[in-house]
């Protein structure tokens, strides 16, 4: 039952090039981690390192921004640039980001996630980069969440959902209904719902396969899944889980 789940974890791929942000040069020892790979060794290492730093200062949380955006080759450097000069001019600092991530992750309301969100200065109401903060302070807690993994849950949830109808359900993200490009604060339920149950899916996968599963894991292997430019979604199918009392 697991073999898909542990397949699509192990052959996870987002190779990085942190050296190529554009202000790289201006933060001496940074921006230097290899993810050449990009393989869960790599990340879960790119993770630690933030974890190590983040409330020190503010090239932690760049490095992430820009990690986050680097397949988005158009807007990598000025999405992580605009962050960064909103960082500066109102002098805000790691540890100042790190208490309101770590707020709302000890208690995930809509208006702590809005008050974490409201920091990086956006002018729309997005919500991935900043929902990706969560999943790097507790990867086994939280997972990240973008629209790849929203078409993999309108695709797939009806089948995972029947297996395990008592435990969390997936939800449909509106993003798929409302015609927008990203994920947005009314997806903001979806996403709550999405980490209940990377959560619940990762205690089965600790059971079947008696390794550690985060439910950062379980969304690595749903990313890579769904697949990037195949001809069909999703590219690998996912065995849907019994509940956890087989």
């Amino acid at each position: 039952m697991s073999t898909t789940w542990e397949k699509a974890l192990s052959e996870y791929r987002y190779p990085v090039f942190l050296g190529r942000y554009a202000n790289a040069d201006d933060h001496v020892g940074w921006f230097t981690y290899d993810l050449s790979n990009g393989d869960h060794a790599e990340t879960t290492g790119f993770e630690r390192l933030f974890r190590k730093y983040a409330a020190q200062g503010i090239e932690s949380w760049l490095e992430v921004v820009f990690w986050k955006l680097f397949s988005q080759p158009a807007r990598r450097n000025s999405a992580t640039t605009r962050i960064e000069e909103h960082f500066q001019k109102n002098v805000i600092e790691g540890i100042s980001l790190w208490n309101a991530c770590n707020e709302y992750v000890q208690n995930p309301s809509r208006h702590n996630f809005e008050t974490f969100r409201s920091m990086f200065g956006f002018t729309s109401t997005s919500i991935a980069i900043a929902a990706t903060f969560p999943a790097f302070v507790s990867p086994d807690t939280y997972p990240m969440i973008d629209t790849r993994i929203a078409k993999w849950v309108g695709a797939c949830m009806a089948e995972h959902n029947s297996v395990d109808p008592n435990g969390p359900q997936l939800t449909r993200p509106p993003f798929l209904n409302n015609g927008s490009t990203v994920l947005k604060m009314s997806d903001f339920e979806f996403m709550q719902d999405w980490n209940r149950w990377c959560v619940h899916t990762s205690q089965k996968l600790k059971k079947l396969t008696f390794r550690n599963w985060r439910a950062r894991d379980v969304e690595m292997a749903v990313f890579h899944a769904w697949g990037g430019r195949c001809n069909h979604h999703p590219c690998t199918r996912l065995n849907p889980l019994p509940p956890a009392e087989w």
